[in-house]
């Protein structure tokens, strides 16, 4: 009965993902679509939109790494916990599926070929700024924390999921506070402001909770790290 149940959320978990990614995508094409006409793929994609869909191949790369950590902890913490996880990983993958969306509608890889974050400095550089990115994403978990993290048991992985999802959600909100300020597609601006706005929500319940544990968060990463 056990193992019935457990299958059975398992597929529900599932079907959940895939239909946010679909919802997601699907949404994306529409709101982008309106009001635009049989205008040309080009005219969705302004002159200039190197931060735009460099931002969104990174995002996706970000927000799936955020998307394993919390699959690893579903019912292995507290469920406190483990409510987090589970609202943070459809977050993040209805989100995807938005990115992957636009990247569908412009033509554009859904992985880039190049160095990550490069997206960064050229956006830094057309509004006058100096940000540098050695290439790596803020916020990222090593392989060995993310083995770390399959490790943990009890509170000790209450409070290494927690210090590890603060420190991700602050790397990306260095990501999306480039992306709304350089993006050229408002649409971008838009989902970027409400994006940091979910994470911003979650960090302060993620602190509130470890605190509660006794533990303090990670050092923030930086665009350099």
């Amino acid at each position: 009965m056990n193992v019935r149940r457990s299958a059975g959320g398992l597929t529900g978990r599932v079907f959940s993902a895939i239909a946010f990614m679909v919802i997601g995508a699907a949404a994306t094409t529409l709101l982008l679509g309106a009001g635009a006409g049989p205008a040309p793929k080009a005219a969705r994609v302004p002159a200039g939109a190197a931060v735009d869909i460099g931002f969104s191949q990174d995002m996706i790369v970000h927000h799936q790494q955020a998307v394993t950590m919390a699959q690893a902890v579903l019912g292995r913490t507290s469920p406190s916990v483990t409510q987090l996880a589970s609202a943070i990983e459809l977050n993040q993958l209805r989100e995807i599926g938005q990115l992957q969306g636009w990247l569908s509608l412009w033509n554009a890889p859904q992985v880039s070929s190049g160095r990550p974050m490069t997206w960064m400095t050229a956006g830094h550089q057309r509004h006058g700024g100096h940000r540098a990115t050695d290439g790596a994403m803020p916020g990222m978990a090593s392989l060995q924390e993310i083995d770390r993290l399959g490790e943990a048991r009890g509170k000790d992985l209450d409070v290494w999921f927690l210090q590890l999802m603060i420190r991700h959600h602050e790397g990306g909100l260095i990501m999306m506070t480039t992306a709304a300020h350089t993006a050229t597609n408002p649409q971008v601006r838009s989902l970027v402001t409400l994006m940091a706005t979910d994470q911003r929500h979650e960090i302060a319940t993620m602190t509130g909770l470890l605190s509660a544990l006794g533990h303090r968060p990670l050092p923030s990463p930086t665009a350099h790290q």
